[in-house]
């Protein structure tokens, strides 16, 4: 292509300016300040999760301890394997941040904070002035994409997969890039421009979509819709559609790492899908999870819709989603091809997760709430430029603007105050301070046994990346199929119990035949929560010794270091020792307790430092009604329970009061508490 060019004198020189370089120069002034916006969207994104992130391993996600692992190692995720996750997650890991676990948990906030910022760019290109000029409502556009971006940073749900180990985030820029290439390619295709660049780059992002969530496979068809309504005949050229699916095949083609991997599976439920025929293949992708997709009968969906609808409100309330039927009005008229594009979207995936059966539901819809924003945005922009039309017939115009960025920025941050403290994890360390003091217990040459599965990584972590302790049997790993003679004469030590009526149960659970039927579990190492930190799933973070003999339970002639004789419900304690009372942070204190029982009952035991709930267990570590069955202890005799707990490694400095006391089984709050004495923590 020729192109024009003009000779200037300057300085003395001479200087060749073209008219492409004009161009682009002045496409520059136009896209700068949409860049510096993003991008400072970006860094105040990324500064919120950062400071809310936790730290290692946690217990917030299910499988997250899973995915870390998976990534260091390049192995194989459970189902439907995430093959463009676990390679970003071993980019991340080269970072010379934290642990392993630091930095996959930063890719979420980098990914995520990524997000937020591809969301502002896209409501730009949907709100942008027909008529290029109009300073308030290119003002408008970028202060309702500015806003309705962070109110997404720091929705509750969002936020909350943007400080863990969790594919939403990323999968949030992905479905970001996707749309944002095709809202690209589509204004190519109106302007009348031939680019076969354009379907293979859209093309491809959305194959390696699926390697951060195969849901968005569901959004092909509103994709599909989209450019046949912008492209018409025109797409029905061979040299487009093979552009395309090179693009697709190639972003697809991240899944010839299932068979390759499959080897290293150690889930006992992804084994039996194993990609490593046609058949398992399938079974491990598309055909993954069936008892979750379509769970409800058609009854319950107007219950599932309310469901929906709510976890809608929680993100942006009752006024956010007014603002977003506003939008999807505006958008309707003003770009139809855009409107049917986006409610394509959001319909076909509210419509497929309003009827899946999980417990976490909420974080699948995060895509949704990603799409909803989109309409938020336009609405509040149509908002924005009525009001500047309004203002400027007195003159009020920029007057207004002040008034409107001020109340903006305080609805967002009431959005980060409201939200700050469900989802700050900075302090959690509770599985990290639990298992460096399990590691240095274990004897040499012993056995420890824990969850097996997407379950089990709190463990295996530890020897999958920083290979620790290997003397110590992990009869997990590297089969899921434990056999007993892997335990034989060797000290046995477990972090779950195998003789409580669900341990045999489920796909992951351990064969009960490992240890002897009749073993005592004798608590070693209590686990202490960290602020912010979530129980493990099914019980804290104990270490038992499994052992023939049972535990000095019941004990008649105790002599407590310090008499307390207090009562706590149908509970007396009568007094207790303490090891010591200076400890450090990430430390251990060495609690024995004895109670007196007044009323039979069951009883939840509370140990707390300060303001902190370092551990909650039932009277006797699960032992007590056997032991009495068994032992028929004096009924003047007083329980005694001796425990060590791991303290949190985040405590600050000072004198805290060391608290026991009460919980309700079964409504849960506290029945009440004693303060013993002051530990001092430095």
């Amino acid at each position: 292509m020729e192109t024009t060019r003009l000779e200037i004198m300057k300085s003395g020189g001479w200087v060749e300016e073209t008219a492409e370089e004009t161009a682009m120069e002045q496409l520059w002034k136009r896209r700068w300040p949409d860049l510096g916006i993003a991008l400072a969207l970006f860094t105040v994104a990324l500064a919120v999760y950062n400071a809310t992130l936790t730290p290692s391993l946690s217990y917030e996600s299910p499988d997250g301890n899973e995915l870390i692992t998976v990534a260091a190692t390049l192995g194989l995720a459970h189902s439907t394997g995430y093959p463009l996750y676990t390679w970003l997650g071993k980019l991340f890991t080269f970072l010379p941040v934290g642990d392993v676990a630091h930095r996959v948990n930063l890719m979420s906030a980098v990914l995520g904070a990524g997000s937020v910022a591809g969301l502002y760019l896209l409501l730009r290109h949907l709100t942008h002035p027909d008529r290029p000029g109009e300073a308030w409502a290119t003002w408008a556009s970028r202060l309702a994409s500015a806003f309705t971006a962070l109110l997404f940073a720091f929705s509750r749900t969002f936020w909350s997969q943007a400080t863990i180990a969790e594919v939403y985030a990323p999968n949030a820029l992905m479905v970001t890039l996707t749309l944002g290439l095709l809202l690209g390619w589509g204004r190519k295709l109106e302007r009348g421009e031939h680019s076969f660049l354009a379907p293979f780059a859209f093309a491809l992002i959305f194959g390696l979509s699926l390697g951060t969530h195969m849901s968005n496979l569901g959004f092909a068809p509103a994709f599909a819709l989209f450019v046949l309504l912008v492209g018409g005949r025109r797409l029905l050229s061979g040299r487009w559609l093979l552009a395309a699916g090179l693009g697709f095949l190639l972003g697809a083609a991240q899944f010839l790492w299932l068979p390759y991997k499959a080897s290293t599976l150690t889930d006992r439920m992804m084994l039996r899908s194993a990609p490593n025929t046609l058949e398992g293949f399938y079974r491990y992708t598309l055909g993954a999870f069936p008892q979750f997709k379509f769970a409800f009968p058609l009854a319950a969906i107007p219950d599932r819709i309310v469901i929906y609808l709510d976890l809608l409100a929680q993100q942006y309330g009752l006024w956010g989603i007014g603002l977003g039927i506003l939008g999807m009005w505006v958008l309707l008229f003003r770009r139809p091809r855009r409107f049917f594009l986006l409610i394509g979207m959001y319909l076909v995936h509210v419509w497929f997760f309003i009827q899946y059966r999980v417990f976490d539901l909420d974080v699948f819809f995060i895509p949704a709430h990603l799409l909803y924003a989109l309409f938020i945005g336009v609405g509040t922009a149509w908002g924005l430029l009525r009001l500047g039309r309004w203002a400027a017939r007195g003159g009020r115009r920029w007057a207004l603007a002040g008034l409107l960025v001020v109340g903006m920025g305080l609805a967002v941050v009431h959005q980060v105050q409201a939200n700050w403290a469900a989802n700050d994890h900075s302090q959690d360390t509770a599985i990290n301070d639990f298992y460096a003091h399990v590691w240095e217990m274990l004897p040499e040459g012993s056995v420890l046994l824990g969850r097996s599965g997407v379950f089990g990584y709190d463990m295996f972590y530890w020897r999958l990346v920083y290979h620790v302790r290997p003397d110590v049997v992990l009869p997990h790993l590297p089969t899921p199929n434990p056999r007993p003679e892997a335990l034989a004469n060797r000290p046995l030590y477990t972090t779950i119990r195998l003789d409580l009526p669900q341990a045999g149960r489920g796909p992951w659970a351990l064969p009960r035949d490992l240890v002897p039927s009749d073993a005592w579990y004798i608590p070693i190492l209590v686990g202490g929560g960290g602020a912010g930190a979530r129980e493990r799933p099914g019980q804290g973070l104990i270490l038992y010794q499994v052992s023939r003999t049972p535990p000095d339970l019941v004990v008649t002639d105790a002599e407590p270091a310090t008499r307390v004789d207090a009562s706590l419900g149908g509970l007396t304690l009568v007094g207790y020792d303490l090891a010591e009372t200076t400890v450090e942070p990430g430390g251990l204190l060495h609690l024995t307790l004895y109670w007196r029982m007044e009323k039979p009952g069951r009883y939840l035991i509370v140990t707390g430092l300060g303001d902190r709930t370092l551990e909650t267990h039932e009277l006797g570590f699960g032992n007590l009604q056997r032991y009495v069955q068994e032992h028929r202890p004096p009924r003047d005799g007083l329980i005694m329970e001796s425990y060590t707990i791991a303290v949190p490694s985040t405590l600050e400095s000072g004198a805290v009061p060391l608290r026991v006391g009460l919980a309700s089984p079964w409504e849960g709050g506290s029945q009440g508490e004693i303060a013993l004495e002051e530990v001092v923590v430095r």
